[in-house]
């Protein structure tokens, strides 16, 4: 049994691919790599570059965590009048096919209980079309990766919680470089997630605009160390409108995704905390929280020292999606969407048993094996050559006791065989007053017959309740004196000498006498 796996949190992004290994073992998480590759060729497909990004760092790939983009997500908060989850399982597709322009069995549709009350459920909802999710994973797959899990973009961030301190309220955005994906999380548990189309990519283009230069050179302006100084002053309108726009929508995040009744933003502790490519940009924090009036803070690590220690050697900044992505699949998970359902459904692959790790228990088990087959042989060596010393013993004891017959192929079978023909034997002559046999009876009557008395016994017939015997005599007195004898002794007191009495041509008689074997004890 494997008492460890990696897990594999993979974030592919529209401009560079990140990703963060743990390894789970029965202590907890252990910290392996988080790498980000520098940026897609253009030139090449993006399943090439996943590919290539996989080997060259020598990620394991038997426990992968991806999210679909949340571009191609609709995401749903739903309240029902019940939390049963059976009845919201029932529910919920009703509720969606009211409000999508697409048909049910078009669609791929998870979702999650985010608050339980006694008569009241509130539930986040995260919908794909079956070919977005189809398109998505056949690209992993063509990159020789197939993930477990396919994750929702947005709310997946909030397994961030698990080992960063979230109390109150937290928005964590991700600013990536085409889109911001969101999660609301309210006393260290998501509630909700979004998506919007605008981030590092469009505070570019609008730095390009302002200064009038190519995009190359207007990404290596937003990189660096004070730009939204020097765009301050230098009056970039675009630049900055970009900005405004990303915390604009922060904003409307916490109203949109509120699942209270009240306002989140007056929450006395609620944050926004950054993090992804664009969050590197300097002051970046400083000037959203300007504008939304919300302290905003880096996702850096944890104050926990525990948790500071696992991720040694990682920069949650700008890994904290792929972070995310890697906790979805740990002991540490609080979210439990995955759009590989039905059709999509994640199907094992027993390929890892061959991997690396389990040669040396491949091997290990080869060698029990072979001992065991040795120990096996070995076993029944010994037990041939006792079985042999056994028989050779049995057929001189056969010998022995009977001498006038071959000694048999199985000595043990012919024992038998006589034990039972024994018993047959005996059954048949029977047993008198529980002590006395047949011929027991029979030496015992022979010994009470008087000397000048002449019997003869001509026909002897012995079954399980009486001996019969046909006896010759000189004549009735003989027959007389033989029914005196016997009624002397009481173990003959039901004899009967009294059958089918005959007298002969040379004036001897013949009769019966029956002596039943059938008496109590208490006749003896």
């Amino acid at each position: 049994m494997v008492m460890t796996k990696n897990l594999l949190g993979l974030d592919v992004g529209s401009h560079s691919i990140k990703a963060v290994e743990f390894r789970q073992t029965l202590r907890g998480l252990e910290f392996i790599q988080g790498q980000s590759s520098p940026g897609t060729a253009e030139e090449f497909p993006q399943s090439e570059s996943v590919r290539h990004f996989m080997e060259l760092h020598g990620f394991s790939k038997d426990n992968v965590t991806c999210a679909i983009s949340g571009q191609r997500i609709a995401n749903r908060r739903l309240d029902f009048p019940f939390r049963d989850s059976r009845k919201l399982a029932q529910a919920i597709p009703f509720e969606i096919e009211a409000t999508m322009p697409f048909d049910l069995e078009d669609l791929v549709v998870d979702w999650q209980l985010v608050t339980a009350e006694r008569d009241h459920g509130t539930v986040a909802v995260s919908v794909a079309q079956k070919q977005d999710v189809s398109d998505f994973l056949e690209l992993l797959e063509s990159a020789g990766c197939s993930p477990r899990i396919l994750e929702a973009e947005g709310l997946a961030l909030g397994n961030l919680a698990g080992i960063f301190d979230f109390p109150g309220v937290r928005l964590l955005a991700d600013i990536g470089h085409k889109k911001t994906s969101v999660c609301l999380c309210i006393d260290g548990k998501p509630v909700a997630g979004r998506t919007v189309p605008i981030a590092g990519m469009a505070i570019t283009e609008a730095i390009a605009r302002d200064r009038k230069i190519d995009l190359e050179a207007a990404e290596r302006l937003k990189c660096e160390v004070g730009f939204l100084d020097e765009a301050k002053s230098t009056q970039a309108v675009h630049a900055l409108a970009a900005v405004d726009r990303i915390a604009r929508e922060l904003v409307r995040s916490l109203d949109s995704l509120d699942p209270t009744s009240g306002s989140l933003i007056s929450h006395p502790d609620c944050q926004i905390i950054l993090m992804g490519g664009t969050a590197n940009l300097g002051r970046i924090d400083e000037y959203i929280e300007s504008l939304t009036g919300l302290p905003t803070q880096l996702l850096t690590a944890p104050e926990d020292p525990s948790k500071a220690a696992l991720l040694k050697g990682c920069d949650p900044l700008l890994l904290g999606p792929a972070l995310a992505l890697a906790l979805r699949s740990s002991s540490e998970a609080l979210t439990q969407f995955n759009l590989r359902k039905d059709e999509f459904s994640y199907r094992s692959s027993y390929t890892w048993l061959f991997g690396p790790e389990l040669r040396p228990t491949w091997g290990m088990a080869l060698v029990c094996l072979l001992l065991a087959g040795l120990s096996g042989i070995v076993s029944m060596q010994l037990e041939s050559r006792r079985a042999d010393q056994l028989e050779g013993q049995l057929a001189s004891h056969y010998t022995q006791f009977f001498p006038d017959q071959p000694i048999p192929s199985q000595p043990l079978a012919a024992f038998s065989q006589q034990v039972v023909s024994a018993r047959e034997r005996a059954s048949f002559l029977g047993l008198y007053g529980g002590n006395l046999s047949a011929l027991d009876l029979l030496t015992l009557l022979s010994e009470l017959i008087p000397s000048d008395l002449t019997l003869k016994f001509d026909e002897i017939s012995i079954d399980q309740n009486v001996i019969r015997i046909k006896v010759a005599a000189q004549n009735y007195e003989a027959q007389d004196r033989l029914e005196n004898v016997l009624k002397s002794e009481s173990v003959f007191a039901a004899a009967d000498v009294s059958g089918s009495a005959k007298r002969l041509k040379d004036g001897s008689v013949t009769f019966g006498l029956s002596i039943p074997l059938n008496q109590t004890e208490g006749e003896i």
